[in-house]
C-alpha cells in the first residue's frame, strides 16, 4: 500500500534508496534538494516512493524493489501528477506507457549525459 507521508520520513527513505543504489542515485535528486511544499508518498514497507508539487509534476520516483514501478506511477497519477521530467533512454517509453507525452528536451548539464526529457500527461 502506498500512503501519505511526511517531507522527513520520505527524504530518510529516499537517502537510504540512493545510499544503497547508483541506480537510484543516479535518477533522483539529493533529499536535501527535495520541495519542502509536495505531497510525499511512500509504500507500507518504506521501500518505494515518490513526490508531487503542487503544480503536478512527479519528482523522487524510486523504488528498492524491483516490479512497484507501476502501482508508483499509477498511484502519483491518481494523487495529481501531470508533469514529470526524466533523463532519455527507457523512461520516456516507460512514461509513455501510462499516457505521458514528451513536451520538451534540453541537452544535459553534464556533457556525454542523456538528455533531459520533459513530459505531460495526455488529458490530464
Amino acid at each position: 500500500m502506498i500512503s501519505f507521508t511526511s517531507a522527513a520520513r520520505y527524504k530518510a527513505a529516499l537517502r537510504s534508496a540512493r545510499a544503497g543504489s547508483d541506480r537510484i542515485t543516479a535518477a533522483t535528486s539529493k533529499p536535501s534538494e527535495m520541495p519542502e511544499d509536495a505531497r510525499y508518498f511512500l509504500t507500507d514497507d518504506g521501500q518505494a516512493g515518490f513526490g508531487v508539487t503542487p503544480d503536478g509534476t512527479l519528482i523522487g520516483l524510486f523504488s528498492r524493489v524491483k516490479g512497484r514501478g507501476e502501482e508508483l506511477v499509477n498511484a502519483a497519477i491518481r494523487d495529481g501528477a501531470h508533469l514529470l521530467d526524466c533523463f532519455d533512454g527507457f523512461l520516456p517509453s516507460y512514461y509513455q506507457g501510462f499516457g505521458f507525452v514528451e513536451t520538451e528536451r534540453v541537452a544535459n548539464w553534464t556533457p556525454g549525459e542523456p538528455d533531459v526529457v520533459f513530459m505531460s500527461l495526455v488529458n490530464a
